[in-house]
Parts: C-alpha cells; sequence; structure tokens
C-alpha cells in the first residue's frame, strides 16, 4: 500500500498566514501618534532619547520612574509614565547620566495590572478575563530600546498610557510622552 502525506488545504493557509503575521509584526510598531486629536504618527526608530540630567536608580532596582515630568518613587495608574531601565538589580546605588541614546526599536507593548491583594484566581477564568475580580486592567505603550556607548547599562525607556480596561485602553501619544518626562529628557526624530 502507497503512502501518501496530505496536508489539508486549510493547514496550510493555516501556517502560511500565522507565518505572515509573525512576520509582519517583527519590524512594524515604530510609530507613535504624535497627539489624540492627531492622525499623525512619528516613526521614532533611529531617533533619540536625551537624557538632560542624572537619573538616581536605587540599590536592588533597575527602573527609575517618571511622571507629570518629575522622577517618581513609583508611577500611579491614572496619568501616562515613563521608566528608565538598566540591564541589572545588582548594583550598589547608581545613576543614569545625561546622555544622548540611540532608539534602536521601538516594541509597542500592553501589559496586564498584577495586583498582590487579590485572591488566588483560577487560571482558565482569569485568561479569558471574566474571574471574581471583574474585567482585567492593562496600561498600554512602548518599549524605547536605547543604545549609548558611554553607558551601555542603560536597556531601554518604557512609556506607558493610563491605566484602563481594554475597550477604553490607549497607548501615549508623542505629546503626552513629553509631557510626562518634562524638563528630565527629550525624545525626538
Amino acid at each position: 500500500m502507497k503512502k501518501t502525506h496530505l496536508i489539508p488545504a486549510f493547514g496550510l493557509l493555516g501556517l502560511l498566514s500565522i507565518g505572515l503575521l509573525l512576520g509582519g509584526c517583527e519590524g512594524g510598531g515604530s510609530t507613535v501618534r504624535e497627539a489624540a486629536a492627531a492622525d499623525r504618527y512619528v516613526n521614532l526608530a533611529g531617533g533619540t532619547v536625551t537624557l538632560h540630567q542624572a537619573l538616581p536608580v536605587k540599590a536592588g532596582e533597575a527602573r527609575v520612574f517618571l511622571q507629570h515630568g518629575e522622577v517618581a518613587g513609583k508611577a500611579g495608574f491614572y496619568a501616562p509614565q515613563c521608566n528608565f531601565e538598566i540591564d541589572s538589580v545588582q548594583h550598589g546605588d547608581v545613576s543614569i547620566k545625561p546622555d544622548v541614546f540611540k532608539i534602536l526599536r521601538v516594541q509597542h507593548v500592553m501589559e496586564e495590572v498584577v495586583q498582590a491583594h487579590l485572591p488566588l484566581k483560577v487560571a482558565s477564568l482569569t485568561l479569558a478575563g471574566m474571574d471574581d475580580a471583574g474585567i482585567a486592567q492593562y496600561f498600554e505603550g512602548y518599549h524605547f530600546w536605547l543604545e549609548s556607548p558611554k553607558q551601555p547599562q542603560v536597556r531601554r525607556m518604557s512609556c506607558y498610557g493610563v491605566h484602563a480596561e481594554p475597550g477604553v485602553l490607549q497607548p501615549p501619544t508623542l505629546k503626552e510622552i513629553r509631557e510626562t518626562l518634562g524638563n528630565i529628557a527629550s525624545i525626538g526624530k
């Protein structure tokens, strides 16, 4: 009896579709909306983030948060926020020094807010967003992957919009990112 291998048409089409989707996501996401009422988007890959003053990073931490143009101990949920991140938490107190960082790439991200005080959840219900705590809450934003020959330990700057439910979730606009950074840092092409 002769063996034949048949790939169902949907199987081949499905594999090709997944490949195209993953390939299409690879280079996308470098644009950031300029302002809430604007339809203009700015491609920030290849741009710069200029840090105008030193940012202290406490021992045992990797990030320093900014909100409302000021350094914040921890960022609040209901206003856009940014943070600079270094590559290790195993250090004494250090500072990210004023510098010009090249933006290597921009990665669009969405992160679920995890709250430690909530009771243990059933995984299948949590994944569906239908657990006993109500609708899942998220932050949407961008990782700006950075490079500086003077400070290779600085990995990225991440900026997020306000904490919200999926239906009203928005990443921060470039205008909001600039307001969040204030006079501490600037971003541009």
